[in-house]
């Protein structure tokens, strides 16, 4: 995926699926009425500082989790985007440095302390506004930036509800994202090898599964069967 592009100092995030699967972040596009200025775009996915050295986990660490990978970390003078905290003890990230790999996965759980301060310029809550820089990542547990919902958050479900599995043994054949609806906030990622859980429910090219190595229910993109 591509990295985010920069138009003076807004940084704009688009939704671009490859086939990875994955999105490097969303951007919507507010369309302006006659005689109204040009249509500009809400940035929902934010660029931050690091603030120390820490490890990434792919997936939610807890007992039965594999295939974190343990090399991977983030260093002051690093940039990642905050997309959520789950908890008092891990954010959802995607680390800029790996934003354009085809081999490595971007997002991922980290110490919410691990995160600085907002690098500022994109446009969030509105298309019209400039997102100031040195603000600290929000403090909402398990909501991330929207733009449906009338005070720009949504709430994420980290633990999707169990569906009937119909095939137990189906492979992944490329690397993806585990997301918490179709081509919502992501919530895991899946790898090359791993067989998942599928169930019968689809939504717009996404597969709801059961991640064993992730230990986690979810939706899976259909281009990574």
């Amino acid at each position: 995926m591509a990295a985010g592009t920069t138009l003076g100092r807004r940084r704009r995030w688009t939704l671009r699926t490859s086939v990875l699967g994955l999105a490097a972040g969303v951007a919507f596009t507010v369309t302006a009425a006659p005689g109204a200025t040009a249509a500009r775009d809400v940035a929902l996915i934010l660029d931050y500082t690091v603030a120390k050295d820490c490890r990434v986990y792919e997936n939610y660490p807890k007992d039965g989790v594999i295939g974190n990978d343990p090399a991977w970390r983030i260093a002051p003078g690093e940039v990642v985007a905050w997309r959520y905290n789950v908890n008092g003890n891990y954010a959802m990230i995607s680390d800029k440095k790996y934003r354009s790999s085809s081999t490595h996965a971007w997002w991922g759980f980290v110490d919410p302390s691990c995160i600085g301060t907002s690098i500022g310029g994109e446009p969030f809550p509105t298309p019209d506004s400039s997102y100031p820089a040195g603000e600290p990542v929000p403090q909402r547990i398990l909501e991330g930036r929207s733009a449906v919902e009338a005070d720009h958050y949504r709430t994420v479900d980290f633990r999707v509800a169990p569906g009937t599995v119909v095939d137990d043994r189906q492979e992944i054949r490329s690397k993806g994202t585990l997301r918490d609806a179709a081509n919502r906030f992501v919530i895991g990622n899946v790898k090359p090898g791993w067989h998942v859980h599928r169930t019968a429910e689809r939504n717009a090219g996404w597969t709801k599964v059961y991640v064993p190595n992730a230990q986690r229910w979810g939706w899976v993109q259909d281009i990574h069967f």
